[in-house]
């Protein structure tokens, strides 16, 4: 039982330290919001989710050529890129790391 608690303890510890990347949302209940995603401002929000649906449209467009309203699909791309570089939650990983090797002990 004392190893148990004291397995817990370390978890509890290591989650405090680790779990980062989300925290709780200050509008709803349950929910939870990325902690590291930040802007520079409106327009950068507003730039960022343009290329998220201008990647989405080269994507399903299913040929090379871009439509001549995206202008900049490299740079679209490169941004949706970043974007999903910053939502890689790699402290949670170190966690669940540590959390599986810990169960793995019980075997």
């Amino acid at each position: 039982m004392k190893a148990k608690k004291k397995k817990l303890k370390t978890l509890l510890k290591s989650a405090k330290q680790q779990l980062e990347t989300l925290e709780p949302s200050d509008i709803q209940k349950q929910q939870f919001k990325a902690k590291y995603l930040q802007f520079e401002g409106y327009q950068d929000v507003f730039m960022t989710i343009e290329a998220l649906i201008n990647v989405s449209i080269l994507a399903t467009q299913g040929d090379v050529y871009a439509p001549p309203r995206i202008k900049n699909h490299g740079s679209d791309i490169r941004k949706t890129l970043e974007l999903a570089q910053k939502l890689l939650p790699f402290e949670e990983g170190a966690f669940l790391d540590e959390v599986n090797a810990l169960l793995n002990q019980e075997k």
